[in-house]
């Protein structure tokens, strides 16, 4: 249960990272590489501060191991840089609905590839979760309209690419945490990947305007979306495997609607409801898998 408590944590702290951020980019006319960097560096630097003055962790360590290092920048730039990036870009030339449905399409390349190279088979209970994941996601999003999921060329492209970053993610960093602490791999991954978008877009060069709600929506992004979503994310990999883990993470745009519903009073349909309990359904079905997976 630790594992799943962690994954569905995490979703809840990045679901609501979608409707504040296309706030951001419509209405205070953010960059992608610009909110990347800051909130990249400064989440890095954060989480790096806590292990060393908290956790007392060698802190320099993984870049003096030549085995792992390579796995490592592969993991950091590919995969968190890369999920965080054309998540934020894809919000921007669609809309958040759009990002998270792609987004959550990469438990299937999940699933394939883990049949591909561990030629580990879904039981049927893990079919049945992901079908379900997926249905429920669509009609939480959509409201059951299909219409609202219209998609240009552009944002195809990048939902592609984001649905391979997404999977590189979640498996890239599994062998790395027998090695070294969630800390270490995502601080020095989220400050890695804000140093390389500072370079981008530095952040003293066009700065938008900050207001007092526009600080706020990056301060929460910074904290909850990026610090303990991701710290959150990767330590359930420590005990369930991607596959669970992603099909959990549909639990994001759950999160989303709920906060909707409870801070800005948006009203809800039918499907919505429907949607809300496939999507709840996911953790019972998983949880009455005769042959549960665990890492």
């Amino acid at each position: 249960m630790i594992g799943w408590t962690l994954a569905i944590s995490a979703a809840f702290c990045w679901g609501i990272q979608g409707p504040i951020s296309q706030f951001l980019f419509q209405d205070a006319s953010y960059s992608p590489e610009w909110l990347m960097g800051v909130k990249d560096t400064i989440a890095g630097l954060l989480i790096l501060l806590f292990a060393k003055s908290y956790q007392r962790q060698h802190i320099f360590r993984i870049w003096h191991d030549k085995k792992h290092l390579f796995m490592f920048l592969c993991y950091a730039i590919l995969g968190m840089a890369a999920v965080q990036y054309f998540y934020l870009v894809l919000v921007k030339a669609s809309n958040s609905a759009t990002g998270t449905i792609l987004q959550n399409l990469g438990t299937v390349l999940i699933m394939l590839v883990t049949i591909a190279i561990y030629h580990w088979f879904p039981t049927v209970c893990e079919w049945i979760a992901l079908i379900a994941s997926i249905i429920g996601t669509w009609m939480l999003i959509t409201k059951g309209d299909m219409t609202k999921l219209s998609i240009s060329k552009e944002a195809l492209i990048i939902g592609v690419l984001l649905i391979i970053a997404a999977t590189l993610h979640t498996m890239l960093p599994v062998p790395l945490l027998r090695h070294y602490p969630t800390s270490i791999l995502v601080g020095w991954a989220m400050l890695l990947g804000g140093i390389i978008f500072s370079f981008i877009h530095p952040f003293w060069v066009d700065a938008p305007k900050l207001t007092f709600g526009t600080f706020m929506g990056v301060a929460f992004i910074v904290v909850f979306s990026t610090i303990l979503a991701f710290m959150f994310f990767i330590s359930s990999l420590k005990y369930i495997t991607p596959t669970v883990a992603g099909m959990l993470d549909t639990f994001e745009p759950l999160s989303a609607t709920v906060g909707m519903i409870m801070f800005l009073g948006t009203p809800f349909n039918g499907a919505e409801i429907i949607g809300g309990i496939l999507i709840l359904s996911v953790v019972f079905i998983l949880a009455a898998d005769p042959a549960k997976h665990q890492n």
